[in-house]
């Protein structure tokens, strides 16, 4: 009789533990499939500028990808956190980076690069995705391998430098205020701002 009861009580834990991993399930997956499509705040920020469902859904496929190589961390709906700076993505269907989590974050806004910062953009003219980088002595990784630009926006005795695959400095900017609207990334693998 025991032994029956004893039965009884795992196959109750039993059906228990499913049901609760049934629920669980049932409230992660919602979860999951608005941290994809950008739920939450990052979603809210992606309607505010305006985004479609499907232009939110490839801003995010974009930004997992940069967060795959650049081991960062989303803080917006556009804009990563990396060691040694952050990275603004332009939004699909515009030209330049904005930060939407600025207070001055309207359509035509360009981000711009911050005075004491160094900004590598993935186009040319300023345009694309934005890498803005304000540590010295800490060459973070380059991802673009196009004709892009640059701007060295730090005091006049503050030098960017470019380095090569190898890690090894191969050029180094003039001071600030620089810039190059049609930079070579093809052999720029790290650049530090000082």
């Amino acid at each position: 009789m025991a032994e029956q009861s004893s039965s009884r009580t795992r196959g109750w834990a039993k059906v228990f533990t499913a049901l609760l991993m049934a629920v669980l399930a049932l409230v992660a997956a919602p979860s999951a499939a608005g941290a994809a499509t950008g739920g939450g705040e990052f979603a809210a920020q992606a309607r505010a500028a305006g985004l479609t469902g499907a232009q939110a859904k490839s801003l995010q496929e974009r930004v997992d990808g940069y967060l795959a190589k650049a081991h960062g961390t989303q803080i917006g709906a556009n804009k990563i956190a990396v060691p040694g700076g952050e990275l603004l993505l332009a939004l699909p269907g515009e030209e330049h980076a904005r930060d939407l989590g600025s207070k001055d974050a309207g359509v035509g806004v360009l981000a711009g690069c911050p005075y004491t910062y160094v900004c590598a953009y993935s186009g040319e003219n300023f345009g694309g995705d934005e890498l803005r980088l304000f540590t010295c002595n800490y060459p973070v990784r380059i991802y673009w391998n196009t004709t892009g630009s640059w701007i060295n926006n730090q005091r006049s005795t503050l030098y960017a430098r470019f380095y090569d695959r190898d890690g090894i400095v191969r050029w180094t900017s003039p001071g600030g205020y620089s810039e190059d609207r049609h930079a070579d990334w093809r052999w720029v693998w790290w650049l530090s701002p000082c």
